[in-house]
């Protein structure tokens, strides 16, 4: 049974993030579930429940991610670390254009890969969204 993360800690990971999904970077107000508090590091393997290891995930990228910590490279074929919110900067490993998110670095193609950032309903969701121009981050270029 997974350990309950206290209410104040959650709260703290919710308002570091700003409401958005650290991985993918939707904002909580256009999913229709809750973004989850995600385990960087999963529990199973050693990771603890505190600030260094939270990030805020969407549910998308929560359930594809699951207990992993790396993938390979589609590129390159190497197991690569998965993106780390608290380590990574995302814009050294991903670009947004055209409704996708294109890992720049074999970490952030690993990541990109995995998480299923560029579904094409995901893609859908973030064209329409800049199209609308309610996003600063998916408008368009």
């Amino acid at each position: 049974m997974a350990d309950k993360i206290p209410a104040r800690l959650r709260r703290q990971v919710m308002l570091r993030a700003g409401g958005h999904c650290e991985y993918c970077l939707m904002p909580e107000s256009f999913t229709l579930l809750a973004l989850h508090v995600d385990h960087i590091i999963a529990r199973k393997h050693g990771g603890q429940t505190t600030p260094a290891n939270l990030a805020l995930a969407c549910a998308d990228c929560n359930w594809a991610k699951g207990s992993d910590i790396a993938a390979l490279d589609p590129d390159g074929g190497e197991v690569i670390a998965l993106f780390n919110p608290r380590t990574d900067i995302w814009g050294e490993h991903f670009i947004f254009g055209e409704g996708k998110i294109t890992g720049l670095t074999p970490k952030g193609r690993a990541t990109a890969q995995l998480l299923n950032f560029n579904t094409p309903q995901r893609i859908r969701e973030r064209n329409d969204l800049a199209a609308l121009g309610v996003i600063p981050f998916f408008r368009q270029n």
